[in-house]
């Protein structure tokens, strides 16, 4: 029979390693309050091991069968837990979070190591099995595990490659070989996967993703350059159709202005000229709207300046007037500008001519003020080549409220209620523009009824951007300007 001492020891032995067990499953914050609680009962714990059985590599169990088995029951969660103790350290010394979303494909590989170790010392010190033999049987089935399993070992091993040097990690953007693109929804020991622009999940091995070409998109920062090709008539003077390009660019929305959008010419022919725009935007996300933006952009550029939009492949019917021969900023005729304008709709095209023979002309240089905030502009302009920026001070804080280009007007609210200017017009490039006084327009507003109700609504709608606008301002963070096409269009114009 046990001595009482001995017994009471085991007791409080395995009552300890139980107190430990259960520790692993507290979710102690920080994790080395959890490490640390864990060290320390695992050092009382190694002291009533040495009292009750000795050293755990030579145990010195008891004549008693029962209290032996009791005894090797012990040891043996002596080596299983501290086996895991070590590998509850792992994370701390190699750097990583347990929370990382990123493979821990290194503490992974130590962790089985770790437990393969405690597991054959378990089976060496505390039964005395041959652990020699053991290994022999054990090398021979991982030669033949090794044959059969090729192909899933590859994969383990790229695997660890890439938990090496981490050239992508869970919610980074790449794309494969040209062929698809998407986004890395999980890293692990076999495979990626990549959830698709079409909300599809891809499964590629890593042995396969280990041997293509592989393209970050998110580093070293989330922006993405690209480009698209236009093609108009040759007849268009290349050096005018860059600079209608480089407004069409600076009228996008979510095009970034640092690097600044290029325009260059990319292939001349006999009948058409190919060009080229440049652009970056600050995530993929945002590359199709841009693209589609960009483009309408250049339809409008073409379409106001005269010049002809061709297909280099099919030389299908072009698109908008086609003009010969193009003067510097040259614009279409002013009763065809009001004819595209949807507060002049209800005007007969015999009424807009006669409006239009009143329009006054005016050229506008680069970074020239157009109009100031406070002042008084008791005309409509209609913005006929060029591209025009409007912002508003409120409170000592400056905003761009939006960027205007051919076809955009503004000034009905000054025309109709003789409030001053709520912001600053100023001319990014060169401009054309036409002014329609108020007295040239009175005439027309009171014999038009339609007329007059399209510019009161104009005016209801402006004065509400207005008061949106001031509002925003007064709460929102100052911050970069955006470009709002669309609101400054909500704002001038029907």
């Amino acid at each position: 029979m046990a001595p009482v001492s001995l017994l009471s020891e085991l007791i409080l032995a395995t009552a300890l390693a139980a107190v430990l067990i259960f520790n692993w499953r507290i979710a102690w914050q920080p994790a080395w309050l959890r490490i640390g609680v864990a060290a320390g009962l695992f050092c009382l714990f190694t002291l009533l091991i040495l009292r009750v059985a000795g050293m755990p590599a030579a145990p010195m169990l008891d004549s008693d069968t029962r209290i032996a088995t009791w005894q090797r029951g012990l040891i043996a969660l002596w080596w299983l837990l501290g086996a895991r103790l070590t590998v509850g350290i792992l994370p701390l010394i190699l750097w990583q979070k347990r929370e990382s979303s990123q493979p821990k494909i290194a503490s992974d590989l130590l962790a089985g190591l770790t437990y393969l170790t405690a597991v054959l010392a378990i089976v060496n010190f505390v039964f005395d099995l041959p652990v020699r033999a053991l290994l022999a049987t054990s090398g021979i089935i991982a030669v033949v595990l090794a044959l059969a399993l090729q192909n899933t070992l590859a994969d383990v091993f790229a695997g660890i490659a890439v938990g090496i040097e981490h050239p992508y990690v869970v919610g980074d953007r790449i794309g494969i070989d040209g062929s698809f693109e998407g986004v890395i929804v999980q890293i692990n020991w076999r495979s990626i996967h990549v959830r698709t622009d079409g909300n599809d999940i891809v499964t590629i091995p890593n042995s396969l993703i280990s041997k293509s070409r592989v393209i970050n998109r998110s580093r070293p920062s989330t922006r993405r350059d690209d480009s698209v090709q236009v093609a108009c008539d040759s007849t268009a003077r290349p050096d005018l159709v860059l600079e209608y390009l480089r407004h069409a660019a600076l009228l996008t929305p979510k095009l970034l202005s640092s690097p600044a959008p290029g325009t260059s010419l990319a292939r001349i022919g006999a009948r058409t000229n190919s060009y080229d725009i440049s652009f970056s935007v600050a995530h993929t996300d945002h590359l199709g709207a841009a693209k589609s933006a960009l483009l309408g952009q250049v339809l409008r550029q073409f379409h106001y300046h005269g010049i002809r939009l061709v297909n280099p492949g099919a030389m299908s019917t072009p698109i908008g007037p086609v003009q010969v021969s193009l003067g510097p900023l040259e614009t279409l005729p002013p009763e065809q500008l009001l004819g595209d304008i949807p507060l002049f709709r209800e005007l007969s095209p015999k009424q807009r001519v006669d409006l239009s023979t009143k329009m006054i002309k005016r050229h506008l240089e680069a970074m020239a003020t157009l109009a100031s905030q406070g002042g008084t502009l008791s005309s409509l302009i209609v913005v006929a080549s060029g591209v025009l920026e409007a912002s508003r001070t409120i409170r000592d804080h400056s905003h761009v409220v939006g960027r205007l280009g051919p076809g955009d007007h503004f000034g009905e609210l000054g025309l109709i209620t003789g409030a001053p200017n709520a912001g600053t017009i100023l001319a990014l490039t060169r401009c054309i523009i036409f002014e329609l006084r108020k007295e040239d327009l009175d005439p027309v507003l009171a014999a038009e009824p339609g007329l007059a109700e399209a510019f009161e609504a104009s005016v209801r709608r402006g004065q509400a951007f207005l008061a949106r606008d001031e509002a925003a301002a007064t709460y929102a963070q100052p911050g970069p300007p955006a470009q709002f096409l669309a609101q400054i269009r909500a704002f001038f114009k029907t």
